[in-house]
């Protein structure tokens, strides 16, 4: 009877084992699954104006160069990976940033909603010259700081990019422990579109000499003996070219015939005087006629118009660069799009990566209707325009040269 109970219990446990089997669920099926879509927005500002606008993911890599628009509303599509949507304002140097989650189909630009300037400029100077080097740490509205370091070749300048509005504080460390702090405030309505922060430093600062004062103090270096001495020159010089006019004078008067050989020597004629009693020189023969030329109708040249005049002939813009010197040498880039940004990264649409004196981000070209401006982005090296280094948007034309780094290009 016990064995017939275990026997019975065993069977049942193993019946309710085998009743329940695992279920898992099933896998949709590969064509089931959709992929994500770029969604749109409706962006609708208080009025037109030149805007430019552009994408990157949460790690703040862009997804697309940036587009311009100057209309009033602007129907946008928004990449999938998309995290923040980033709008520039030309007119006013302001940026408005935006979260994609918070995109609705119709948004809304106010005043308020621009937040950033696009670029703050720093201005490092000691005695009125500017500084060599230094730290320097921009802490913004937020808490957030910004470092750069002052390099000779920045000449005393620095950029600071996306920069909330509000209150600033600004921080130089310089020397061995040489320490300055200034603090101002960033307004959305300001005169400048990048607005210009000066930072005097002093104590012991090493600086550099500006250019214009530099050319100014060699020509104040000239030595005054060298400036008497060049008088004096120039007198002994005036003496003796009248004293030789002096001496031609009274040899043409007193001994005409010792001059006349003399000059004669040397390839000159002199007019002889008529003598008493000699009659007037006669006239010399005419040159033989020459045959008429033919009209130029007959000649089969149509008359010439007379041409414009140089100032009413428009030069073309610039369309291309070509680089005569440096890794690049003998490629060509072409300028098609109203702004094009230079740089080391991959992510431009002029990307340099080989050239190791380029900076991340270095500069722009900027179409302003028959108009092509460069403008430097804050780069270490700078930018050059017919070797001169320019700190606002300049305007290039086809032959101008234009350097980055260590690469030279001509304008074309």
């Amino acid at each position: 009877m016990r064995a017939f109970l275990i026997s019975a219990l065993l069977g049942l446990v193993v019946g309710l084992g085998w009743g329940q089997t695992e279920t898992k669920p099933a896998k949709p099926p590969a064509e089931t699954q959709t992929t994500a879509q770029p969604r749109e927005t409706t962006l609708q500002f208080t009025q037109e104006g030149e805007r430019w606008w552009w994408t990157e993911d949460s790690k703040g890599n862009p997804l697309n160069a940036p587009q311009k628009t100057n209309d009033a509303s602007v129907t946008l599509k928004i990449p999938p990976n998309a995290e923040t949507l980033w709008i520039y304002e030309s007119k006013t140097g302001n940026l408005a940033l935006l979260k994609v989650s918070e995109l609705k189909e119709k948004t809304e630009l106010k005043s308020d909603r621009w937040t950033h300037v696009a670029r703050v400029q720093v201005n490092v100077r000691a005695q009125d010259k500017p500084v060599a080097s230094a730290l320097v740490t921009l802490k913004d509205s937020t808490g957030a700081e910004q470092k750069r370091v002052l390099e000779p070749s920045a000449e005393g300048i620095l950029i600071f990019e996306r920069v909330p509005l509000g209150k600033l504080e600004i921080t130089a460390q310089y020397g061995d422990e040489g320490k300055a702090t200034q603090e101002t405030t960033l307004k959305a309505e300001r005169e400048l579109r990048v607005p210009v922060i000066e930072l005097t430093l002093s104590g012991t600062v090493a600086t550099l000499e500006p250019k214009a004062a530099a050319t100014e103090a060699h020509s104040k270096e000239t030595p005054t003996g060298s400036r008497i001495g060049a008088i004096v020159m120039f007198i002994i010089a005036l003496g003796l070219a009248v004293g030789v006019i002096y001496f031609l004078i009274r040899l043409a008067t007193q001994k005409p015939q010792q001059l006349g050989d003399a000059m004669s020597k040397l390839g000159v004629e002199l007019p002889q005087a008529p003598t008493s009693g000699s009659s007037a020189p006669t006239a010399a023969p005419a040159a033989p006629p020459q045959p008429d030329l033919p009209p130029l109708e007959t000649a089969g040249v149509p008359p010439a118009t007379t041409p414009p005049p140089t100032s009413t002939i428009a030069a073309e813009p610039a369309t291309r660069l070509v680089a005569i010197q440096g890794p690049y040498e003998g490629q060509t880039f072409a300028i098609t799009a109203d702004l094009l940004t230079i740089g080391r990264e991959a992510v431009h649409p002029i990307a340099l990566v080989n050239d190791m004196g380029i900076s991340r981000t270095h500069a722009q070209i900027v179409r302003q209707g028959d108009q092509v401006l460069i403008e430097d982005l804050g780069s270490t090296n700078g930018t050059y325009v017919n070797g001169v280094r320019i700190s606002a948007p300049t305007p290039i034309k086809p032959g101008d040269t234009v350097q980055l780094g260590a690469s030279l290009f001509r304008v074309e």
